[in-house]
């Protein structure tokens, strides 16, 4: 995740927003942890279209799972999510919830097929 603002960007992976661009490609029917990593100096509340996200401690699940529809990444952190991309093949976008960082560039497509 970047930043923006003051000379900063906002991006995700080192890249901006294209609509026309596929950033992440899953497959329908399986599993993912993915590390959603925060290297700037301000939090990021994370969120993926269709498929809610289980937030992961160090080694595992939590002690009570939860699946949550936005996961906030505090500032120069880094949060591990499970993801069960069960159904909605197609097209679909992730982004920052904060709505000014993502007008800004902080968003991506992702598709499962």
């Amino acid at each position: 995740m970047g930043m923006g603002m003051g000379g900063m960007r906002f991006t995700i992976d080192g890249r901006e927003y294209d609509p026309d661009r596929t950033d992440h490609t899953v497959r329908i029917g399986t599993v993912e942890e993915w590390t959603l990593v925060n290297d700037s100096m301000m939090d990021h509340s994370m969120h993926l279209h269709v498929w809610p996200m289980q937030p992961l401690a160090a080694h595992g699940p939590t002690e009570e799972p939860s699946r949550q529809d936005v996961v906030t990444v505090p500032a120069r952190s880094r949060v591990t999510v499970r993801v069960a991309f069960d159904d909605h093949p197609g097209r679909t976008v992730y982004h920052c919830h904060i709505l000014d960082h993502e007008d800004n560039g902080m968003m991506g497509v992702i598709e499962a097929r």
